[in-house]
């Protein structure tokens, strides 16, 4: 069924209309129904056998039912403008479709192009997508384009969203990741960039990101000093105390551990849930990857050789007569320190800062995370948010490929899925 409401009031608006200076006529034409074979090379054939160039165009099937839009340029058309639109609709009517059309200057259409783009891939249900559209909106920004990017389900959505009449970005920002935590789901807000699916070098953080444990507090049970050494870690992570003053606290307490007991705990360490497949798909699609730590040097060595990482960089611990000093060798790795790690490793290997991802839990990442390209909060306490475009909860690092551009097929085709 063709719709011709209003129509004919269209097409008077082309006759005797005529063409001032190099301004083009233009109209936006959609059509939808039951998709089938043919459709496209139907309409298109009456296009160019009236001279009409396409100067935008989008397809969508859900279900088999279409969703099919040109920007049509009407300006060097060999006949009447109306009689190229009456030959669409009785195409459309042929065919069993519905057709709609609008009439567009192209300073219309200039200012329509405008947008500032960014895209927000969130991995929820309809409560998740409901309650993240609602701040969108009252923040005034316009959803341009829903994906499905897992095809089967609608766990994990892509929304491309023009933010043009936005007042405060941070606001926005701030406003979506943490409602992401407060539903418990994980979400990602990029800039819509050349580089935003051209990521090539990833930097992890070591504890309660890559491995399952905070290590320090596994020394600490070791030694008999775990209440003592967890206050002093949980205020450096929360950022209320300076990280090499608490490293410096937490270390002076360990002296005497002996080096049996750290090979005994190093070789037990557990990674966190994912954090294998992750690394081995990234490997496979050819990213560079390594570890950039404020712990220490020991174990970083140790997963850098099991999960042939290509750089680890941490806290060299000194060691003598098998046992800790209760310090360490050389200058701290502190948040400072991993930002620069972070520069220099990227210039060593000739990528841009754009081209780099960051992954960490903590206070002492925020420089890393707010130089990379994409910086990730991993099952982080709120106030990293604030610089990470991407928030993680615990156990859901492969919903990183997603954000990078890398769907479930390819994934499966790696044999990382099963």
């Amino acid at each position: 069924m063709v719709t011709f409401t209003n129509q004919p009031n269209q097409l008077a608006l082309f006759q005797g209309r005529n063409t001032v200076g190099d301004e083009r006529d233009c109209v936006v034409v959609t059509v939808s129904g039951q998709d089938r074979p043919g459709i496209t090379a139907a309409f298109t054939r009456i296009l160019v056998d009236n001279n009409v160039e396409i100067l935008d165009i989008e397809q969508a099937s859900l279900q088999d039912f279409l969703g099919l839009s040109f920007l049509l340029d009407m300006t060097g058309v060999s006949h009447s403008k109306d009689s190229v639109l009456k030959d669409l609709l009785f195409e459309a009517n042929r065919l069993g479709l519905t057709l709609h059309f609008r009439l567009f200057s192209e300073k219309e259409v200039r200012a329509k192009n405008s947008k500032n783009l960014f895209v927000l891939t969130l991995f929820g249900g309809t409560r998740a997508l409901a309650e993240i559209s609602m701040i969108l909106g009252e923040e005034n920004a316009n959803i341009e384009m829903i994906t499905n990017l897992t095809h089967h389900s609608a766990n994990c959505i892509e929304l491309t969203v023009n933010v043009n009449r936005v007042p405060s970005l941070s606001q926005l920002k701030q406003r979506v990741m943490a409602q992401g935590h407060t539903l418990g789901v994980d979400l990602a807000l990029q800039k819509m960039e050349t580089y935003r699916k051209n990521k090539r070098l990833v930097f992890f953080d070591m504890d309660n990101t890559l491995v399952d444990m905070e290590i320090i507090d596994e020394m600490a049970r070791l030694g008999g000093v775990l209440p003592e050494v967890s206050r002093i870690t949980e205020k450096a992570m929360r950022g209320d105390l300076d990280f090499q003053e608490s490293l410096t606290q937490r270390l002076a307490l360990l002296k005497g551990l002996r080096l049996e007991e750290l090979e005994r705990l190093r070789d037990g360490m557990k990674l966190s849930e994912g954090a294998d497949d992750l690394v081995a798909t990234l490997r496979r699609f050819g990213y560079g990857m390594g570890l950039v730590s404020g712990g220490f040097q020991y174990f970083a060595d140790h997963l850098k050789h099991k999960l042939e990482l290509d750089f680890a960089c941490a806290n060299q611990l000194e060691i003598k007569e098998g046992a800790l000093t209760g310090r360490v060798v050389g200058p701290i790795v502190d948040g400072p320190e991993k930002a620069k790690i972070v520069n220099r490793v990227s210039t060593e290997k000739g990528i841009l800062l754009d081209q780099t991802v960051a992954i960490g839990d903590g206070a002492n990442d925020v420089l890393m995370l707010g130089q990379a390209g994409l910086g990730i909060a991993y099952n982080a306490k709120r106030g990293l948010g604030r610089v990470a475009n991407m928030s993680l909860g615990r156990a859901r690092l492969m919903n990183i490929l997603y954000v990078l551009g890398i769907c479930k097929d390819e994934m499966a085709c790696c044999n990382v899925l099963g």
